[in-house]
């Protein structure tokens, strides 16, 4: 055998002899307990977005007509994303992030640089609940509802294909996926779409942590964020300040592997009450732009001033993913699926995995990793998941909502999953 023959079949050794399934907590040292402060882990995960060694671009993709030209928003209308590529032909794994990271900065730009380190072309997009996607490729510029949001997705996703090949000469031997948060739940019905429709063929998925049950996990952040309202408006802004305080050194350092305990140390101080109403916080912190881009697209007109916008945008700032569901969504998902006497509930239960679960079961390229101790899943639901994927699911018992990605168990199986490129 030669050493091409050798080394593939030692990626494909390393790939499949993973080991898939629920992890014993005897055998698995994460060193966080508490699913909270696991959680905050990810917010130092290159939140910098420095990526030592990789050249990153700024891709501009042009997916829906007319977006650029809206009032307060023009010249904004394309879809923003990030590229990091190989010289040579290489195989490229498009990463879609959950709410509250982006392109350029979070846990979705933390595997980024380590793909790219592996051989990968990598491409990083923004979340389907972004004013960015919202504006440039959301055809009813109110996303949310998941199935749509895949449908969307889908297309940007084309077309940005579409734009690598023909201007930027990008040289792509297949295509995988890696979807993190609510970025997973909706690379699961972006599978189901690629399995009928066949228009990008994506070899593989990994999905990290999917919210299984979305009226749970929105319900559960909005009680999380409500902690404000107990706590007063002068605490709630101090505990907003000290968490600043404690987290802005990490975030400005240009290192790639956060020294996360020193970061855990620093939030041990807070409250179990403290650390859930910080995480809400910061992932509500996309919901003033959001609203704002969405009732730009609806209205079709904005402030007559910059200065109007901007007050528009900080009078946003206390609406909750409910609100912005009920009075901004579900006007426009009963329009777009023709469904007037929907309510947010079903919209929300539509959009969960369970309308998806049987085709999930079936599709032997879709691979989930989830958390036992993830406080946005009930554990019913979490079961019921593994039983629909099997040996195509790891459950680990810490790690909190994705707090344990960067943990070098956790971390190697999802570099194990797509292999390295010959």
């Amino acid at each position: 055998m030669n050493f091409c023959a050798v080394r593939l079949s030692l990626i494909v050794v390393t790939t499949l002899g993973l080991a898939w399934g629920s992890v014993n907590a005897a055998d698995y040292n994460y060193p966080y307990r508490d699913p909270y402060l696991a959680t905050i882990t990810t917010a130092v995960m290159n939140a910098e977005g420095h990526i030592p060694g990789a050249k990153r671009q700024a891709i501009h993709v042009p997916v829906l007509p007319d977006r650029n030209q809206l009032p307060t928003l023009e010249g904004r209308g394309d879809l923003s994303v990030a590229l990091y590529r190989q010289s040579r032909p290489a195989p490229l794994i498009f990463i879609l992030s959950g709410i509250g990271s982006s392109p350029y900065f979070g846990a979705a730009t933390y595997f980024a640089g380590l793909f790219h380190e592996k051989g990968f072309h990598v491409l990083v997009l923004p979340s389907p609940m972004s004013w960015n996607f919202a504006l440039a490729a959301s055809r009813s510029g109110a996303p949310g509802y998941v199935p749509e949001d895949a449908r969307d997705l889908y297309a940007a996703m084309q077309k940005t294909l579409e734009v690598l090949k023909t201007r930027h000469g990008l040289r792509i031997t297949r295509v995988d996926f890696m979807g993190v948060s609510l970025g997973a739940l909706e690379g699961a019905y972006l599978s189901v779409l690629d399995a009928k429709e066949g228009k990008i063929g994506i070899g593989r998925y990994l999905l990290a942590n999917p919210p299984v049950d979305l009226p749970y996990a929105v319900k559960k952040l909005d009680d999380m964020d409500a902690l404000g309202e107990k706590f007063g408006r002068a605490k709630a802004g101090a505990i907003m300040l000290k968490a600043l305080a404690i987290a802005q050194p990490f975030t400005e350092e240009r290192r790639e592997h956060p020294d996360f305990g020193k970061l855990v140390k620093g939030f041990s101080v807070f409250s179990t009450e403290e650390l859930q109403f910080l995480i809400a916080e910061y992932l509500q912190t996309v919901l003033p732009e959001l609203v704002y881009v969405t009732d730009v697209i609806q209205e079709q007109r904005a402030p007559a001033t910059k200065k109007q916008a901007r007050k528009r945008i900080r009078d946003a700032k206390s609406v909750t993913f409910m609100d912005y569901s009920e009075k901004n969504g579900l006007p426009v998902w009963r329009v777009e699926t023709s469904e007037p006497q929907a309510d947010l509930d079903s919209f929300m239960r539509q959009g969960s995995l369970a309308p998806i679960l049987d085709e999930l079961r079936g599709n032997p390229r879709v691979y989930v990793i989830h958390n036992a101790d993830d406080f946005l899943v009930e554990r019913k639901s979490l079961d019921e998941l593994k039983e629909a994927m099997g040996d195509r699911m790891v459950v680990y018992p810490y790690g909190g909502h994705l707090g344990n990605l960067w943990y070098s168990e956790t971390r190697n199986h999802v570099l194990g999953l797509f292999g390295t490129p010959p």
